[in-house]
């Protein structure tokens, strides 16, 4: 990133080409944009990720699977250090959230007999959230398994809608028929408690705020909160 902004600034040449107000204009629109399709009365993914936002303390890592929720994820996290935001890109592999948000807390862990990373990331043994869709999420669930064995308080906040939904668009907009995009229906808090974790199903704003009011208290287990999305926020803006 710097040896990019330096490459960057060594070739401007001239005056800005955006003044400071019309970059306060253009950030108030992709503000507003980013509630298109907003649907009142039922849970959607933009509340989701700006509950999680707003719940998560200085210092939380984050990392985000692939599908809608990464794109809605992408425009308005704010991230206030280096690496606290983790996202795959290019080939975006569905399965990397859980795994990472994993890695990301173990790098600040002291574990019996294990030499790990303290310094990894910034604040190391901080909290770790994760966001992944229904489908990313059934891909590593059970390493779930692994997080509680070693007693790490992640929060992994899975978007539910029952669908790929980004396969599901793109089928759309080329006029095919939905095929093999449904993800089978899964008790989320229930598996969650199998593994080992803390389970817990929303599907309102006030819902999920409750369960965020103590998601990042040093807790010994994850805590695992299926979120019932309202996709109509991802067939209007994507």
């Amino acid at each position: 990133m710097a040896a990019a902004l330096s490459w960057l600034l060594s070739a401007l040449e001239g005056a800005p080409r955006w003044s400071e107000a019309e970059l306060a204009a253009h950030r108030t629109a992709l503000n507003t944009a980013y509630n298109t399709g907003y649907v009142k009365g039922r849970l959607n993914p933009s509340e989701v990720v700006s509950a999680v936002r707003s719940a998560a303390p200085a210092g939380t890592v984050l990392t985000a699977d692939v599908g809608s929720h990464k794109l809605m994820t992408g425009q308005v996290w704010t991230a206030y250090a280096p690496r606290e935001t983790l996202i795959t890109n290019g080939l975006s592999a569905m399965g990397f959230g859980l795994p990472a948000a994993i890695g990301a807390a173990l790098s600040g862990a002291v574990l019996p007999g294990a030499a790990l990373p303290g310094a990894a990331l910034p604040g190391g043994g901080g909290p770790v959230v994760c966001l992944t869709g229904d489908g990313g999420f059934a891909m590593t669930a059970t390493e779930l398994a692994v997080a509680a064995r070693y007693g790490l308080g992640l929060v992994v906040v899975v978007f539910s809608d029952g669908s790929l939904n980004r396969i599901e668009l793109h089928q759309a907009s080329l006029g095919y028929p939905l095929t093999a995009t449904g993800v089978d229906g899964v008790d989320i808090p229930a598996l969650a408690e199998s593994l080992g974790c803390e389970g817990v199903r929303v599907d309102s704003v006030a819902g999920l705020e409750k369960a965020l009011s103590a998601a990042f208290a040093g807790r010994g287990r994850p805590l695992v909160i299926e979120a019932r999305v309202d996709t109509a926020q991802y067939s209007a803006q994507f």
